[in-house]
């Protein structure tokens, strides 16, 4: 079989979505597929660097940065559909989102085609991979539609869709879903069943199975073996749910003084999540918990931290798409408490590889991080079972394997065919 070129396209190289990526591209048989990932615009971020030191070509598109916004103050807009809708009606809404949609589809994305396009000849892409969902994705995939070359999009978010993405939606020829609640919100938003598969975000078994000195991490934050430590990792985002996290704490704390907590992880730069993080100092404070939890900021040794924690704890107030934290945790033979929404659900099973619990209930998550904490045996039993269901489900060899299986069926003309929506090598 000829060596087949795919072109990942990505809005951005931040995020897990672009560790999702990297760990694809950098897993594919190099013998079969080679990988080139374009990026819209260059964030200096620490994915670049991963795929530059896998020996990756790497293609981006804007190199300018706009500097960050010192304002931590949320933008406020007017919500003129709402308003359309109220005095003349649903279609008003609607047509306002539409002509919304392409005004910025004209303005941000019309200038990226034909750069991709360019990219697509030059390096002789025979598959063009879109790693972001319909609304991010537009200029690769009518990139791919004008030369020809076989769209596959990766939805890893939920979107709303409006009529103007969905139009680009015929140019995709099959969608990969990372949940089965992200294949369901499509699908009920129109996108058609037979045009998707179900394959879920993988993890690098061996980067979290190697034994860490857990004694240094403890001494970096001032903390000795006698403390119990508890952790949430994952961008800073208004959705994860961290404020839960810390009232939960506040709870547990009660029980085992000896609680301690990280929070790692940085927030993006916009006004909504530097603003979050400043509410979520400010209730550490209230909650008395300024000495019990550190603030690590953006870390890139997430496996050596994630080695020292007791318990992992998925806090997200709102479904998460799909969890990448919690396979991690799980490979690292952690017990996790996650809440039970999204692709979580996926993941997890209740009692037995991790413990569920409500969103936005604060309550609750602390007596399932006081039951870890205080069940030693029960706590390694639920990580042992955590380690085998990541090998057995979610290892990279497996999700690359599935992935390379649906680019042979467009790549190789006598299997041209959609995978039924299914969850992929189950």
């Amino acid at each position: 079989m000829k060596r087949r070129k795919v072109l990942y396209a990505a809005h951005t190289s931040t995020g897990g979505a672009a560790f999702s990526l990297y760990h694809l591209a950098k897993n594919l048989d190099k013998d079969r597929y080679e990988p080139i990932v374009l990026f819209y615009t260059q964030k200096h971020s620490y994915i670049e660097k991963k795929l530059a030191e896998s020996d990756i070509k790497t293609i981006i598109l804007e190199k300018s940065l706009e500097p960050p916004s010192s304002s931590t103050q949320p933008v406020r807009h007017r919500d003129i559909g709402g308003w359309l809708t109220t005095r003349f009606g649903k279609w008003a809404g609607q047509a306002y989102a539409f002509i919304k949609a392409c005004y910025k589809f004209i303005r941000h994305d019309v200038s990226k085609i034909w750069p991709i396009v360019r990219a697509i000849h030059e390096n002789q892409i025979d598959l063009v991979h879109v790693n972001d969902g319909l609304p991010l994705s537009k200029p690769g995939i009518i990139a791919a539609w004008l030369t020809r070359v076989t769209c596959i999009c990766h939805v890893r978010m939920f979107f709303k869709l409006n009529h103007f993405d969905k139009i680009f939606a015929r140019f995709v020829d099959t969608f990969i879903y990372i949940s089965r609640a992200i294949a369901e919100d499509n699908m009920a938003q129109g996108i058609p069943t037979a045009k998707g598969t179900i394959i879920h975000n993988a993890v690098d078994l061996g980067q979290f199975s190697l034994s860490h000195d857990t004694t240094k991490v403890r001494d970096e934050f001032g903390w000795t073996s006698r403390e119990r430590l508890i952790g949430v990792i994952g961008r800073l985002d208004w959705w994860k749910g961290h404020e839960f996290f810390l009232e939960a704490m506040a709870e547990v704390y009660r029980q085992i003084p000896e609680l301690r907590g990280l929070i790692v992880g940085a927030p993006e730069t916009t006004p909504q999540n530097q603003a979050y993080l400043k509410k979520l100092k400010t209730l550490t404070q209230s909650l008395n918990l300024e000495d019990k939890v550190i603030f690590t900021g953006f870390r890139s040794d997430i496996p050596r931290l994630m080695a020292a924690l007791d318990v992992v704890v998925l806090s997200s107030s709102t479904p998460e798409p799909f969890g990448r934290v919690v396979i991690e945790a799980m490979a690292a033979g952690k017990p996790v408490v996650a809440t039970a929404a999204g692709g979580v659900l996926d993941i997890i099973e209740d009692g037995v590889n991790g413990l569920l619990v409500p969103c936005q209930d604060a309550n609750a998550m602390g007596r399932a991080i006081s039951c870890l904490l205080s069940n030693r045996e029960l706590a390694e039993q639920i990580g042992q079972a955590a380690r085998r269901r990541a090998a057995e489900k979610f290892s990279v060899s497996r999700q690359v394997a599935i992935v390379q299986s649906l680019y042979d069926r467009f790549t190789d003309k006598t299997q041209n065919q959609v995978i039924p929506l299914e969850i992929a090598g189950k």
